[in-house]
């Protein structure tokens, strides 16, 4: 047994790491680095600097833990880390771009609803995410710096008796900071990245733990290691992966949403509203919010149609009527982009590649908007004053002659005339178009083959279920003394002896009997109407649908537009001014308004409220009516537990195997340097004792040698205080 102890004359042992702390605190500061910049790439532009700024906090109160005294009470040491850890929780979320004043408690309302907003469509994006949605930056950004805390917390908390707990916690939060991007984008360079990582991980896990004689030793072990696993990883790198994750994430996705129809139907409104979001807008006025445009009338609803030859009125654009807007899709799924006015551009940090329609709006090339879209637009949305729009006059752009146009049924003598070109019959019937306000003559019946009129536009109404309806306008027609005058005149008899209702009685040409017959009916009915009124009047119109304003919040500055928002109104065109809306759907329905007596027009004039669109019932409709034609994304499916359910477990298996290496782990604790001498005496000697024997135990089992004996009896005095000098250089 004196083998123990080592000769004189041999070199003095290995000494652990004098401050081992310090030796963490550097690994974790290099793989925090090199994880956190890989998270902030999964936002484009990139936020390293903000991961950078988080690790920095994490570093700093990873300082403060160290700085709590070994002999520090229980209470003392959870006081600690409960402080540490709620102050990284804030700095986290300042670091990821969350608003100060939503910290505060009147702003805690908002940023819950923020972060469940970003949160919630993460599944839904693409990244490196290039969107508008700066709450869904906020989530993506606030996980990356969350976990660097919660490393910081889990790497450096005191421990009873001081010393180090063990890195396995803290390597694990930090293995997934430097994963999840790897798996969401993948890096350019895989295996040495992987290279990379699986050597700062090692110096996390083993380097204050090393004595210094095996730094080395270790390194180049670990440095074999990592290339011999970057040469091998290739060959084993299949075609087929071990583990198809992405196709588990998309078994995992909701059920996908129907496509989005806004044709009118005038059928009974049956589809569920029960208030979720569809989107959120952010813009510097608020507007309607146009989905698409329905041009063609054929002779019983408004429909899409081919697109139109115009989309704006010339080239004449008022400048303080463009205005940009952020759409961020929460629960829409659509080929068209939600605009408002006529769309001039979507910009380019569109999620989806967008094709431009000559009317003002915008589809999307190949795959529909769905939950998690954003994109920003650049709109024109008219804002007049009354004195501007009674002096527009009636200078239509020759382009406006198909808003003048209606395709009606024809009945009689009337659909047996024959086109001249082709000496077909006009058959069941007739494209009517009506002169321009204004200006003398008849409405004209245009031969199928388009190559020319007949003036028979007025037997061909009579003959027509809508002769009541043009005998009506042609009187609300004398009465007027401009267009605008005309189109508030039509607006007010379609809601004169009206009512809303969302099952109107049923009609084999719903939008003639509705002023006469069935007076009931919801958006479709009185927009529908009043196009046609429009049109027979000579004003160029059309029917727009989408969402109306929806509700303003205020702290996020954004217009939140909910499922009860899709809407169907009335666009009329004015010479030099564009496109301005008309909502004739009266105050009793459930629409929301567009504006409130507050807003003025351009210039400072009145409301386009109370003007422009007759609302100014604003403020009297609290939630707003819907098209039958929506179909938006379900709250809930048959698959909406699977992925709670599949995290739940997986946190549960990493728990499960973080106990069990927890409980077998060998303490952590750094070895003083006379324990770590006589370790190391122990293990060349080839005598290397259980962990269960104790340095009383030990001197024991060394009986039989006096020398040895004396020298564990010299370390267990220096250990426990006894003495301050440690072993004599004679007992070494």
């Amino acid at each position: 047994m004196g083998a123990v102890a080592l000769p004189r004359a041999a070199r003095a042992p290995a000494r652990a790491v004098a401050r081992p702390w310090r030796a963490r605190l550097a690994a974790f500061a290099v793989l925090g680095m090199f994880a956190g910049l890989h998270w902030g790439a999964l936002i484009d532009p990139g936020r390293g600097g903000a991961m950078l700024l988080a690790l920095l906090c994490a570093l700093t109160g990873a300082g403060v833990l160290v700085a709590v005294p070994a002999g520090a009470a229980d209470w003392q040491r959870r006081a600690a880390v409960g402080v540490v850890t709620f102050v990284l929780l804030v700095l986290a979320l300042l670091c990821a771009g969350v608003p100060l004043w939503t910290l505060a408690p009147r702003g805690w309302d908002d940023l819950v609803n923020g972060m469940v907003q970003g949160i919630s469509t993460t599944p839904g994006i693409t990244v490196p995410y290039r969107g508008v949605d700066e709450w869904v930056r906020t989530a993506i950004l606030s996980g990356g710096t969350a976990l660097l805390g919660l490393g910081a917390v889990l790497a450096f908390r005191p421990r009873r008796g001081g010393g180090l707990v063990s890195p396995l916690p803290a390597a694990m939060a930090l293995g997934t900071l430097y994963a999840v991007p790897i798996i969401e984008r993948g890096p350019e360079t895989p295996y040495f990245d992987g290279a990379i990582f699986c050597i700062l991980l090692a110096g996390l896990l083993w380097l204050e733990r090393l004595p210094s004689d095996q730094v080395a030793v270790a390194m180049a072990c670990v440095l074999v290691s990592a290339i011999v696993g970057a040469v091998v990883a290739p060959r084993l790198d299949g075609t087929r992966p071990w583990f198809d994750y992405e196709s588990f994430a998309e078994k995992l996705e909701p059920t996908k949403a129907e496509a989005f129809s806004w044709n009118h139907s005038y059928g009974p409104l049956h589809w569920p509203r029960d208030g979720r979001e569809m989107l959120l807008v952010k813009a510097k006025h608020s507007a309607y919010w146009k989905a698409t445009n329905l041009p063609e009338f054929d002779g019983v609803r408004w429909r899409e149609g081919r697109p139109s030859r115009a989309a704006l009125s010339d080239a004449r654009l008022n400048g303080a009527w463009l205005q940009t807007i952020s759409v961020i899709d929460r629960g829409l799924r659509s080929q068209q982009f939600v605009g408002a006015g006529v769309t001039q551009e979507i910009l380019p940090r569109s999620s989806r590649v967008a094709l431009p329609q000559p009317d003002g709006t915008f589809v999307t090339a190949r795959a529909a908007l769905r939950p998690g879209d954003s994109y920003q637009a650049l709109v024109y949305t008219p804002r007049p004053t009354e004195r501007q729009l009674r002096r527009a006059g009636t200078d239509y752009p020759a382009y406006t002659q198909e808003f003048r146009e209606l395709r009606i049924p024809l009945r009689g003598a009337v659909s047996a005339r024959t086109d001249p070109i082709t000496g077909r019959p006009l058959g069941p019937s007739a494209l009517v178009r009506f002169p321009a306000y204004g200006q003398a003559g008849v409405p004209l019946v245009v031969w199928p083959s388009r190559f020319g009129v007949q003036e028979i536009g007025v037997e061909a109404l009579v003959s027509s279920p809508y002769a009541r309806l043009y005998e009506l306008t042609q009187i609300l027609l004398h009465g007027a003394r401009s267009p605008y005058d005309f189109a508030q005149k039509v607006r007010e008899r379609v809601q004169t002896g009206t009512t809303y209702d969302e099952s109107p009685p049923p009609s084999r040409y719903p939008l003639a009997s509705f002023l006469f017959d069935t007076r009931a009916g919801y958006c479709q009915q009185f927009s529908g109407v009043m196009a046609l009124m429009l049109r027979m009047g000579g004003v160029p119109a059309r029917v727009a649908s989408g969402f109306s304003p929806g509700s303003y919040n205020s702290r996020r500055k954004q217009y939140v537009v909910r499922d009860t928002d899709a809407h169907s109104w009335v666009e009329a065109y004015f010479p030099h001014l564009g496109w301005i809306t008309f909502d004739p759907t009266p105050a009793a329905s459930p629409a929301s308004a567009q504006f409130d007596d507050a807003n003025t027009g351009a210039g400072g004039g009145a409301s386009p409220s109370a003007l422009a669109t007759g609302l100014g019932q604003a403020g009297d409709r609290p939630f707003a009516s819907g098209d039958p034609g929506a179909a938006v994304a379900p709250r809930t499916s048959n698959a909406s537990w699977r992925l709670p359910v599949a995290a739940a477990l997986l946190a549960l298996g990493l728990g499960s195997l973080g106990l069990v290496l927890w409980r077998r782990r060998r303490p952590f604790v750094a070895l003083a340097p006379e324990l770590a001498e006589l370790q190391t005496a122990l293990r060349r000697s080839g005598r290397n004792p259980s962990p269960e024997v104790t340095l009383s135990r030990l001197e024991a089992l060394l009986g039989g040698s006096e020398a040895a004996a004396a020298y564990v009896r010299a370390v267990r005095d220096r250990r426990f205080g006894r003495r301050v000098e440690g072993p004599t250089p004679t007992q070494r």
